[in-house]
């Protein structure tokens, strides 16, 4: 396969030419005689890149133009969005079947909805939820059609922080509310003690049965 830059071939085949056509022997005073001959530099040129196939064109042109690994870092997304891992997306789904199925219906309060970007706020929103094994903590989800959102739900005291996600388990905002009032907190400031609810979640959902299919809804 032929990957030789152009400007190799196009220098060799120049002075292929003046080598062979051009060069007068040396003179005993050291001077070199040299009558350059055009006609046939352009012949051998000419010979040199009608030699080349259509595979080392093409292997050249791929060739010169692939990133440097330092380059493709530079052209990649800087702040992708996490990506969601396989076992919890399993283990929320089998979560989000038992929720749909229970007959119980709690309600989540407007300012924490209106924070999140739920609802105007005007009033609470009904949910589905589930309650942990540790008291106090759930597993909500909108009875709203065609909603995908999760809310996983931690009360302490007067306190309660509603962590946003859907299936993929990936964080999407968080709401700390009091009794008057709610706000969002960073993320990142919120990434362990979201960690801390998902690895209890998934200890609740592996000892619930396997989705078997596709999540409808919240999905």
């Amino acid at each position: 396969m032929k990957t030789r830059r152009l400007s190799t071939i196009l220098t060799s085949a120049y002075l292929s030419a003046m080598l062979a056509s051009s060069v007068a022997p040396v003179r005993s005073d050291a001077t070199l005689a040299a009558t350059f001959d055009p006609a046939a530099a352009q012949k051998a040129l000419q010979s040199a890149v009608s030699g080349l196939d259509a595979g080392g064109w093409i292997t050249a042109s791929t060739t010169a133009t692939q990133a440097s690994p330092m380059v493709a870092a530079k052209l990649a997304p800087q702040n992708a969005p996490p990506k969601a891992e396989p076992a919890i997306t399993e283990l929320i789904a089998r979560a989000l079947i038992l929720a749909r199925g229970t007959t119980l219906v709690s309600t989540l309060d407007g300012k924490t909805c209106r924070a999140l970007g739920l609802s105007d706020g005007s009033k609470d929103m009904e949910m589905r939820m589930l309650e942990s094994d540790i008291k106090q903590h759930y597993f909500a989800i909108p009875i709203t059609p065609g909603s995908k959102d999760v809310l996983i739900i931690a009360k302490v005291g007067t306190t309660i922080t509603t962590y946003l996600t859907d299936k993929t388990g990936v964080l999407r905002a968080v709401s700390v509310s009091t009794p008057t009032e709610a706000h969002l907190i960073l993320n990142e400031s919120a990434a362990a003690g979201f960690k801390a609810e998902m690895a209890q979640l998934a200890k609740e959902a592996a000892k619930l049965p396997p989705s078997g299919t596709a999540v409808a809804g919240n999905s």
